[in-house]
């Protein structure tokens, strides 16, 4: 296959498999099958082998993986399976009924998880590890979920339309509502949010979006209009105020160049389409790849080198800056066990659900301090005993919201049947806060005013409400400007991407440059800073103050198990900064300042002149705990559009647009070639959640450039043994560019969360678990006899529809 001066060669088998897969660059991969066409070895260019085992029933039995680890799997006589045991030996067990559902799911330690059903086979209820219930009630003859019934009592209802049944309403535990209106291909034409703000779309004949309108609650509108070439790619964004964005590409199809008019982009490529320069405004970064396409050599726009080396199979080894060791890693059954940094060395250990359950810090055989976790039945953390900062219990109602803290530093929450956090510390009924539409309205003597779109526009606060903090925003909702009470006034500017790139509090600025969605770099006030980061993660590795090689000093972070900042330590292991948080990210002291740490929750930078996070997409408020603006992409973030997490001792939202669990499913990388799809169909016309079009080939283009970029996807074990995906295009294009997908494997019987519901219902049926999805997902494909041949998905990508 040829891509401009590029070509891939493959061979295949008489089946048509593929045997054989040669890059641009000369590096080979081979595959080899059983004469049932199964896979059973993957030989990647480095020599590490992925290898299956299967039964004469077709069942996976085991994996050595690339790193070493293996994973087993067994089934009863009727091929349900029974056990799953990963890279650590840690096993879970699934128990079935006479109907072949899941009743019971036993967790690694012990804890279980138990399903009850109605005639049709949907899930009416289910008992938590810690014995609570949740119940599920369907709309007549539908089967579609019509009522959730929380363990506390409170409610959630869903409404549907009566001729496709779409979601058309969803009322929240406030009684409030959320509606949904249609075009009549499908595609949603208007949302109305549960504090009344209305979004109206507009598509062309092939289903890309042309114009979005958000109409305020003053009668105001805010238009934006996409242009795009023929091959569907964005051209020219035209924003609510008249400024436009123009994007340019290459003959391949490959973006290299965004102008908004202030802050240029631009990029380059090998011959695989990786990138291998990033302009940005005055700085510029370079990359190298390894023969696995692994980012093996970053130049970072001080100059400052930084060499990445992995072990067989993939696995992080040691980092390397400008010819000095900066960090080694070891790694065991997929988790890293150790690292040395500097003098320190960290040891890591892990329970039986893969959780951080110590941190032990020591210098030259000397211990100098240690961190362990404890989890209750239902995975949220109960304690943390630390020997330097002393020891925390937690404690959460019936709805895992956090309620309690008690030792070093004791709060109290109270939180609303919404989410809405009302109230900190020990605060009287009186003065818990006062919310509507999910929008903070007062709390203690503070209160807070709003613009027509749901933005935070002023603070008052103190007696007479005389302190007031205002802020101004563009019309992307981006914070431009703060006015504080005792006249300072903090800007702040953004790129075309929406990446903050400068800031100016009482005309000191600092400039900011970035690495995808991570802050890379910062300057300004005689102070130059680059940030490291655990690769593929938002999770800090070292600081580097100063600029150029030659000045670069590193300074190395030691985190908690939410991947929060708790120390950075220099080179001979002594403590330059520390800090001790309360439970929503505020500081509660400051232990040591020799320098300064910006770095908060994942993905948040500490802004010291409005004490706000910035988020990435928004700007986050510690005392309230919650976001100034809603969510952009809406429901796809969750149903409370301010929330920031729904429990902050367990939850991140590096992005600040959806929440994760900080110990979800470890993201690994898997050829793509092993995973199955779910539809025989994906569209070639895509629209990302920030309204920009773009079409499969740029997709392709950019992994080629970039590798994998953006949110791991997520896989499931089927109970034949193998993984299908949910995410069809990006493992079709991963296929296609010959990279790793990187993604959090998800098992059969593991249970979706409220939004993913929404995301992967089909005609308004809601899936409770990742393996009902799927199947889901595979039944309503065309032809009909694609679920039947392949009930669990096919080897065969989906065909791309929409394509000229």
């Amino acid at each position: 296959m040829n891509r401009g001066p590029a070509t891939w060669k493959y061979w295949r088998n008489d089946q048509g498999d593929i045997t054989e897969q040669i890059d641009p660059d000369g590096n080979s991969t081979h595959y080899s099958y059983d004469r049932q066409g199964r896979l059973l070895e993957i030989r990647h260019p480095d020599g590490s082998r992925h290898q299956l085992g299967w039964n004469n029933l077709g069942q996976l039995l085991e994996e050595q993986l690339p790193d070493g680890g293996q994973r087993k799997y067994r089934y009863d006589a009727l091929g349900r399976q029974i056990t799953r045991q990963d890279e650590s030996g840690a096993i879970t067990q699934y128990q079935w009924d006479a109907a072949n559902r899941l009743a019971q799911i036993t967790l690694p330690g012990g804890a279980t998880r138990a399903f009850t059903y109605n005639a049709y086979g949907k899930v009416t209820a289910e008992r938590d590890e810690l014995g609570r219930v949740t119940r599920f009630e369907y709309a007549d003859n539908l089967h579609l979920v019509s009522r959730r019934i929380n363990p506390d009592g409170s409610q959630l209802r869903y409404r549907y339309d009566n001729s496709r049944l779409l979601l058309s309403e969803i009322e929240n535990e406030r009684g409030e509502h959320y509606h949904l209106d249609y075009y009549p291909n499908g595609l949603i034409q208007q949302e109305t949010g549960f504090d009344g703000r209305r979004t109206a779309y507009e598509y062309d004949l092939n289903g890309q979006l042309l114009k979005k309108t958000e109409f305020g609650d003053d009668g105001s509108e805010l238009v934006t209009e996409y242009q795009r070439d023929t091959a569907g790619r964005l051209l020219v964004k035209t924003l609510a105020d008249g400024e436009k964005i123009h994007y340019s590409y290459d003959a391949l199809g490959r973006l290299v160049n965004v102008d908004d008019g202030h802050w240029p982009l631009a990029y380059e490529y090998d011959l695989q389409d990786r990138l291998t320069t990033e302009n940005q405004g005055w700085g510029t970064l370079r990359y190298e790849y390894d023969n696995l396409g692994q980012l093996s050599h970053c130049r970072l726009p001080d100059g400052s080198k930084l060499d990445y080396r992995h072990q067989p199979g993939g696995r992080l080894s040691s980092i390397d800056l400008n010819g000095s060791r900066l960090t080694t890693h070891q790694f065991n059954c997929g988790r890293e066990q150790q690292r040395q940094q500097g003098l320190l060395l960290s040891q890591y250990q892990y329970d039986e659900q893969g959780r951080l359950q110590a941190h032990t810090v020591s210098q030259q055989k000397r211990n100098l301090f240690q961190r362990r976790y404890a989890y209750d039945a239902n995975g949220n953390l109960a304690g943390i005993d630390d020997s330097r900062k002393g020891n925390r219990s937690y404690h959460y109602d019936p709805l895992d919201r956090l309620i309690n803290v008690r030792g070093t530093t004791p709060e109290s929450f109270a939180h609303d049947p919404a989410g809405n956090l009302l109230g900190q510390g020990d605060q009287p009924t009186a003065n818990l806060a006062n919310v509507k539409g999910n929008r903070l309205l007062m709390q203690g003597d503070r209160h807070y005013d709003y613009d027509a779109h749901g933005n935070l526009i002023r603070e008052r606060r103190g007696a007479g409400q005389k302190l007031v903090t205002e802020y101004r925003y563009d019309c992307q909702h981006r914070l431009i400007r703060v006015s504080l009470p005792g006249g300072s006034i903090a800007s702040y500017q953004y790129d075309a991407f929406g990446r903050r790139i400068a800031k100016t509090v009482d005309g000191q600025t600092t400039e900011f440059l970035w690495q995808g969605e991570r802050l890379i770099a910062e300057s300004g006030d005689n102070r130059y800073r680059s940030y490291i980061y655990e690769p593929g993660s938002f999770r800090p590795l070292a600081m580097l103050d100063g600029e150029g090689p030659l000045k670069a000093t590193p300074f190395y972070y030691q985190l908690d198990h939410l991947g929060t900042p708790q120390e950075l330590t220099d080179y001979s292991g002594e403590i330059m900064w520390s800090a001790k948080y309360r439970a929503y990210g505020n500081l509660a002291t400051l232990d040591v300042a020799e320098i300064d740490n910006p770095l908060r929750f994942q993905g948040q930078y500490f802004d010291a002149e409005t004490g706000l996070h910035y988020n990435r997409h928004r700007y986050y408020n510690p005392g309230t705990g919650r976001f100034l603006t809603p969510d952009p992409i809406k429901l796809a973030g969750g149903l409370n559009s301010y929330q920031y997490v729904p429990n902050p001792t367990g939850w991140v939202d590096p992005l600040g647009l959806s929440s994760k669990l900080a110990n979800c499913p470890k993201v690994k990388s898997i050829d793509p070639n092993e995973v199955r799809f779910s539809q025989t169909t994906v569209s070639y016309n895509k629209i990302d959640n920030n309204g920009n079009s773009y079409n499969y080939d740029d997709l392709v283009s950019s992994m080629r450039a970039k590798g994998w970029q953006g949110d791991p996807i997520d896989v499931v074990r089927m109970p034949d043994g193998q993984l299908t995906s949910m995410d069809n295009t990006r493992v079709r294009a991963a296929r296609e560019a010959g990279i790793k997908v990187e993604a959090r494997e998800r098992g059969y019987n593991d249970l979706v969360t409220d939004s993913e519901q929404q995301r992967f219902a089909v005609k308004g049926k809601k899936p409770d678990s990742w393996g009902e999805a799927i199947e889901l997902r595979v039944g309503k494909q065309s032809p009909k006899r694609f679920g039947k041949e392949t009930p669990y998905g096919s080897h065969e990508p989906p065909k791309l529809s929409g394509k000229e």
